[in-house]
């Protein structure tokens, strides 16, 4: 097999050929993916990413033009996205790809298979990924990862350690994906600081363009946004958008979530409902928080005592005032990538507190069951909250 053309493949390269596919798909192929290892011993991590996108999903033939295929790998990659199993988010979805006369539908449906495939996956998908504007992919292993653009975007510094170049005339957003069980710290091109907690992703340009500076974010992230009263900074989620007077605050916008939230640490800012996009600006002052459900008009907005108690996640500290605990177990589980279920039969009054988050899950767990006077059992991987 002539393996020259993929010298120069990235994962989405892999993922779009047809000739590796069929390699992929067929029965009695091992020889030929042996022998593509073998010769490209650097694309191996880019090799089985693309293998395990191709056996998760039903894939004909793409014809597609180069910005398409890009559309579709962040597709494809987002999809791999390990869903926490909370006893009340236990969604497994498989897409199946069809295309016919430039067009492309998309199915969603529960599949047990997926469920299996997705848990089957956990060394890849249980790392960072940052996706540069030419489609590039860089996996980071370390469970919480420091990033940092340089100021014309074309010099990418991960971890202190290691640099990664981008043309500074590629076009196209770059994303950082940060999947459950991690955190990220990232400082964008101008100098604006965001701290990414597990399960989120930040969309953004290398380097700002134009009269503004925009960013997308799913998830939830700390933001210390740059002062620039000539180009305003902006923050989109799928419920509402942000503009940013200054300068720190905490935004939290999980997408499986009802109510989103932000909470302004020092400055100001305004939001709008995309749902209601004319309607005024809601501004928030320093210890306020505002919270609003998805297809809402309005934000409610409430006076907190302590920001602390939305950021100390960024410090490894878990605090909570008057929450519930199937809300508790969720936000742990987010944390650590572990699965989580509550099969309480009475109910359990609100609790409060501060957590050290450690790397020994189950302390964490054990404080937890103390505070609100449970107990948990480990039944394989999933642990199971049960009354006292």
């Amino acid at each position: 097999m002539n393996t020259e053309k993929f010298k120069s493949y990235t994962t989405d390269d892999f993922v779009l050929d047809e000739v590796f596919r069929e390699i992929v798909q067929e029965s009695g192929s091992t020889g030929h993916l042996k022998e593509l290892l073998e010769n490209l011993p650097e694309k191996r991590h880019e090799i089985y990413l693309a293998i395990k996108i191709i056996r998760g999903l039903h894939v004909d033939k793409f014809q597609q033009p180069n910005q398409r295929k890009k559309e579709l790998w962040l597709l494809l990659l987002q999809s791999q996205k390990r869903r926490v199993r909370f006893i009340y988010f236990r969604i497994a979805a498989s897409i199946l790809f069809l295309t016919a006369v430039g067009t492309s539908v998309f199915y969603y449906t529960t599949s047990e298979r997926a469920d299996k495939m997705i848990a089957a996956q956990k060394p890849d998908i249980d790392d960072a990924v940052l996706i540069l504007a030419n489609g590039k992919s860089i996996s980071i292993s370390a469970k919480q990862s420091n990033i940092r653009y340089s100021t014309d975007g074309s010099d990418v510094i991960i971890n202190d350690t290691s640099g990664v170049a981008q043309p500074v005339s590629a076009e196209g957003p770059n994303q950082l994906i940060v999947p459950y069980g991690k955190r990220s710290y990232i400082t964008l091109s101008e100098g604006t600081k965001v701290w990414l907690n597990s399960g989120s992703k930040l969309t953004f340009p290398s380097v700002f363009k134009g009269a503004t500076r925009e960013v997308t974010l799913e998830g939830e992230a700390l933001f210390d946004v740059t002062k620039n009263k000539e180009r305003p900074f902006y923050i989109k989620t799928d419920a509402f958008k942000i503009k940013v007077y200054g300068t720190k605050f905490n935004v939290k916008a999980y997408q499986q979530d009802n109510d989103y939230s932000i909470v302004l640490v020092e400055g100001k800012v305004s939001m709008n409902s995309n749902e209601f996009m004319k309607a005024p600006e809601v501004f928030l002052a320093p210890n306020q928080k505002a919270t609003i459900s998805k297809g809402e008009e309005k934000f409610e907005i409430t006076n907190v005592e302590n920001t602390e108690f939305y950021t100390a996640w960024v410090d490894g500290y878990l605090t909570f005032k008057s929450e519930e605990i199937t809300v508790l177990l969720k936000r742990v589980s987010r944390y650590y990538n572990i699965s989580i279920e509550a099969e309480l039969t009475e109910n359990i009054e609100k609790v409060s507190g501060k957590l050290d988050l450690k790397d020994d899950v189950e302390r964490v767990l054990d404080g937890i069951a103390f505070i609100s006077k449970t107990k948990y059992e480990k039944h394989g991987d999933k642990y199971v909250f049960i009354n006292n």
